[in-house]
């Protein structure tokens, strides 16, 4: 794994693959890193990354193949999964130089004290990619079970050992600075961004949009992602049965994981001519699969808000479609979508409906929410400009920077 001075060494290390922090690793080897990237394929739970790209670029791609799906939901399992990611993780830590930069992104804290103190041994610097607070999720219904205090003494060491601290909200920014006994160097916020590159404009008619059968005539509303438990799948459920009621809407949930694996459950909803579930799609697709949608829609349960910020909403940016945001109105994917003017943030089911209902019958508003969204997502998610930052924050001179 060794590189040239000149090259700075990156591992980015993120257990579940996600498209966007493929998408970074492809730009940071454009602007002259050398990029190994981790994770692990059995983490199913959420869309992946085109690694091929990653792969053509020179990216060293690393799947961490545990041998089985992991099981979030059987906490024993779960934690053996983990602790298997990051003992594997730690060893290709131990092959890179001193000089390397070890990334840890969304990586569980179980795997995450493993890897740091690996790449501690060998004197290499720790960025700590800030995601989700895994103790705060733990108080969610969805999460009772889940030993909070546990997460949130690993939480606080790990934020308390990196070497820099990239948080993608104020307030993940400000548990990281009190689990530095108040110390904020180090400590950046930087919002998520969407994979650009993968995600241009589309028809709404479209090769996904036929393939499935989706008909023209009806609106449609669409929800795709990741969906936990902590994603409101009842009220998704609620919503999806009130919307199509009258025969004239469709909802389309394209989801993983075990909110919609509650839902798969339910015959009224499976049997219902305007309620169609499809996998998660590749990421390929995942352009026609948004554009298909008059609506998308993002939510998130109140008392995750603090734990979690939805990455899906800015991919729905990229879509040119309005947003309706499920969700505390003081999240930050909640206040972006308002700021910007790309979509409405509600609190509850019913404005949830009545939201959606006066969107499908105004085209022209709905057309101004989506052109603001995309004009802000080809801005603010440019490839290039996300890598610099990105570098900025975590402390890598690359060589474009040094001009």
């Amino acid at each position: 794994m060794s590189a040239a001075a000149a090259h700075p060494e990156i591992l980015l290390i993120d257990y579940g693959g996600h498209p966007f922090t493929a998408d970074l690793a492809i730009s940071l080897k454009r602007s002259g890193a050398e990029v190994n990237y981790v994770f692990s394929s059995s983490n199913e739970s959420n869309p992946h990354g085109d690694f091929s790209d990653a792969k053509n670029e020179g990216v060293v791609v690393h799947d961490i193949d545990l041998g089985r799906p992991v099981n979030s939901s059987r906490l024993r399992s779960r934690f053996r999964d983990e602790q298997q990611f990051g003992w594997a993780a730690a060893k290709l830590v131990r092959l890179a130089p001193p000089s390397a930069t070890v990334v840890l992104c969304q990586v569980p804290p179980a795997a995450a004290v493993i890897i740091q103190g690996g790449a501690k041994t060998r004197r290499q610097n720790v960025v700590l990619w800030l995601q989700q607070l895994q103790a705060d999720l733990s108080a969610t219904s969805a999460s009772r079970a889940l030993p909070g205090k546990m997460f949130s003494a690993l939480e606080r060491r790990i934020a308390s050992s990196a070497d820099r601290v990239i948080a993608i909200s104020d307030g993940f920014a400000e548990f990281a600075i009190a689990a530095r006994r108040g110390n904020a160097d180090g400590v950046t916020v930087l919002p998520n961004w969407a994979p650009l590159r993968y995600l241009p404009s589309r028809h709404r008619i479209n090769q996904w949009s036929t393939k499935h059968q989706l008909v023209p005539e009806r609106h449609r509303v669409l929800y795709s992602g990741r969906m936990g438990l902590e994603h409101r799948p009842d009220e998704i459920a609620a919503l999806a049965l009130t919307l199509t009621a009258n025969g004239d809407v469709d909802m389309v949930i394209v989801a993983a994981g075990p909110g919609v694996e509650a839902l798969r459950r339910r015959p009224e909803l499976t049997s219902h001519p305007n309620i169609l579930f499809c996998d998660l799609q590749p990421l390929g697709d995942l352009a026609n699969v948004l554009a298909s949608a008059d609506v998308l829609l993002g939510t998130l349960d109140d008392r995750a808000s603090e734990a979690l910020v939805p990455s899906k909403i800015l991919s729905y940016l990229c879509a040119a479609r309005p947003v309706v945001a499920l969700m505390k109105k003081s999240n930050p994917s909640a206040v972006l979508v308002e700021e910007i003017g790309a979509g409405v943030a509600v609190s509850d089911i019913h404005t949830a409906v009545d939201t959606i209902r006066s969107l499908l019958a105004d085209p022209d508003r709905r057309r101004r929410m989506g052109n603001l969204g995309r004009a802000y997502a080809s801005t603010t998610f440019e490839p290039n400009r996300v890598a610099k930052s990105f570098a900025l924050a975590a402390g890598v001179d690359l060589p474009g920077n040094q001009a």
